[in-house]
């Protein structure tokens, strides 16, 4: 089986329900700003298909004439991964001529700096269709963030941004340092989710990737996650429980390092969308309350109480008995007594 991450460039292009996968394609800036444009040409069909078999680009056509053809024949597209091409800059500047019908954009590892993610969140300030960004592998610095702090001021439609395996908070010559930085990168955007009451998903800080030829990584970094800086922890805490959040996962680093880490079960306890914080280690799992409270928010037991919807009140029930979770069923009989009585 073909390794996912070689880079020989085989130009197979995948397109499935929708899904346009053209990652690891060698591909020139110009090469997207062709097939941007000529999707944004394209109307969408009268009747979505439904999803087909993956499809293969004829070699002997054109990148951008086959996405047509493959599109024309399956469905409008819906997301657009153009992740691990040496693209550069200078594809933030063809985002305009995406079609509205997209709304999930993976560009990952195109060698992104500051320029370019500045234009993208130029672009997402004023988009009303992309839900989901993924720009994981680029090199986003701490003067990147606080152009991601606006745009997330600014935008109501985005609900997940992953960009994890980048440079925020690390030193100008791109190498980590041995003590914590300054992390004003980081500490910029959770200032402004104190804004933002519909992203409901971020990944700053995963797991260092060192499978990737350069330029598409940093071969300087390594397997493992950054060192959990107490300070940058306690200002997503901040930011989460005393706004009004709909932030149901969080991936800002190991957060079972930070010396504070039972302050986490305060925050789940105020924050009733959370229920995520990028572990499943050991450490949380028999962290009891915190468990707890993950579990009443995953299934939204407190939205169930509030809106008094006895539908949704049997079903929470049913999902919590099937799937063991006593804690939650506990809950909802303790603070549903109307329910009950009928």
């Amino acid at each position: 089986m073909r390794n996912m991450f070689d880079l020989s460039g085989t130009r197979d292009l995948l397109l499935h329900g929708g899904q346009l996968e053209l990652g690891f394609q060698r591909l020139h800036h110009t090469d997207v700003k062709r097939i941007f444009k000529k999707l944004g040409r394209e109307p969408p069909p009268e009747k979505i298909q439904p999803p087909r078999k993956c499809r293969r680009l004829n070699k002997s056509q054109s990148l951008e004439s086959e996405v047509i053809r493959f599109t024309s024949i399956d469905c409008s597209v819906w997301r657009i991964n153009i992740g691990c091409n040496d693209l550069g800059d200078k594809v933030t500047e063809y985002l305009h001529l995406l079609p509205e019908t997209v709304t999930d954009l993976d560009v990952s590892a195109c060698g992104l700096q500051t320029r370019g993610i500045g234009n993208i969140c130029k672009f997402l300030s004023s988009n009303k269709t992309i839900v989901r960004l993924i720009m994981w592998g680029n090199n986003i610095n701490d003067d990147g963030a606080v152009y991601i702090s606006e745009m997330l001021k600014q935008n109501d439609t985005l609900r997940e941004l992953v960009i994890f395996n980048n440079h925020i908070g690390i030193a100008s010559n791109g190498l980590l340092k041995a003590d914590p930085l300054t992390n004003k990168g980081k500490l910029r955007i959770a200032e402004a989710l104190r804004y933002n009451s519909t992203l409901q998903m971020i990944a700053i800080d995963g797991p260092r990737l060192t499978f990737c030829k350069p330029p598409y990584l940093d071969p300087s970094l390594g397997l493992s996650l950054p060192r959990f800086d107490p300070e940058v922890g306690k200002a997503f805490r901040n930011a989460l429980e005393e706004s009004e959040s709909a932030i149901e996962s969080i991936q800002i680093g190991n957060v079972v390092d930070d010396p504070n880490f039972h302050q986490w079960e305060t925050t789940l306890q105020k924050c009733e969308n959370l229920h995520s914080l990028g572990t499943e280690c050991i450490t949380v799992r028999a962290n009891k309350k915190l468990m707890r409270w993950r579990a009443i928010n995953a299934l939204k037991a407190r939205k169930v109480t509030r809106e008094g919807n006895a539908d949704e009140f049997i079903s929470t029930v049913s999902t919590a008995v099937q799937y063991g979770v006593i804690d939650v069923v506990y809950y909802l009989m303790r603070n549903n007594v109307g329910f009950i009585s009928k």
